[in-house]
């Protein structure tokens, strides 16, 4: 009997090659996006698509890991300065994440694996990585088999610092000496759709190439352009406190966040394959605005 996995926030970056590694594997996909947008990319791989906010239609959301095997989840709300989404983080992070754990455990899934983020130990006081935090925290106490997979950041997380670069600025926060080996999202849903069971109930996972911040804004000005502009660590502080003062969508907290990881080794293990310098090579540059 064929195996029925379940991707939330199917639509996404990472969403996207989950549902296109599990398809290649065979494996009968459910999808769920809360956009019809995200409901137009998705009919060309599976007939199965759920439309629905999973943080506040829980009557639709009822049942939907009725029938599966496997859910993984890599829902939560962008974190992009330039992609503006509805709902806060709890909501889009937690809640709607905790929604789906408890449709899970009512239904008696196998298995949960749910992409989190490095970080959610060491930044706590941060509103994104204790919502991820918040979502483990569900996980583990919920009587389900699960993986909670933790990656340093991806490559097309970086896609703001290539949106600011086609405007002729790349800003660095702090002395950009900061080292992290981000990962291709590509690249992380092939080894999570190839370890698959044999994955441990926790794993911090990066890319094949460690560089310091300021490499990687040399990287992006090479292929882009622009000119690279450090900011004091101070000033950035300042100007994510004031953003959520105007801001509707908790502009604040992204900053924040970005800052911390700007000024902060963010290294784990190293897999996949794709390297950033490659990556800026292959990125359509039309799609990045």
């Amino acid at each position: 009997m064929a195996t029925t996995i379940l991707i939330v926030g199917a639509s996404g970056e990472l969403g996207m090659q989950l549902v296109k590694e599990s398809i290649k594997r065979g494996f009968i996909v459910r999808a769920l996006t809360r956009s019809e947008q995200g409901f137009e990319k998705l009919k060309e791989y599976t007939d199965d698509i759920w439309r629905l906010d999973a943080s506040s239609e829980r009557n639709k959301l009822h049942d939907i890991t009725s029938g599966i095997d496997y859910v993984v989840s890599a829902l939560g709300k962008s974190i992009s300065l330039f992609n503006p989404t509805p709902n806060s983080f709890y909501d889009n992070d937690y809640k709607a994440n905790k929604n789906v754990i408890n449709d899970a455990k009512n239904h008696n899934v196998k298995r949960f694996f749910y992409v989190s983020m490095k970080g959610v130990d060491s930044a706590s006081e941060f509103t994104i990585p204790r919502m991820h935090k918040k979502v483990e925290e569900e996980l583990e106490k919920s009587g389900l088999a699960y993986s909670i997979i933790r990656p340093v950041g991806f490559f097309s997380g970086l896609n703001d610092l290539i949106i600011m670069a086609k405007r002729k600025i790349i800003p660095l926060i702090g002395d950009g000496q900061a080292k992290t080996n981000s990962i291709y999202h590509g690249d992380l849903a092939k080894y999570i759709m190839t370890t698959f069971l044999d994955l441990p109930k926790l794993m911090e996972i990066g890319g094949p190439s460690i560089h310091t911040r300021e490499e990687m804004a040399e990287m992006i000005k090479k292929h882009i352009g622009g000119k690279i502009i450090k900011m004091p660590t101070a000033l950035a502080k300042v100007g994510s406190g004031f953003s959520d003062l105007i801001s509707k969508d908790q502009f604040g907290h992204k900053l924040s966040y970005f800052t911390y990881i700007m000024t902060h080794d963010m290294i784990a293990e190293k897999r996949g394959f794709l390297k950033f310098d490659d990556y800026l090579q292959r990125v359509d540059l039309n799609k990045i605005k």
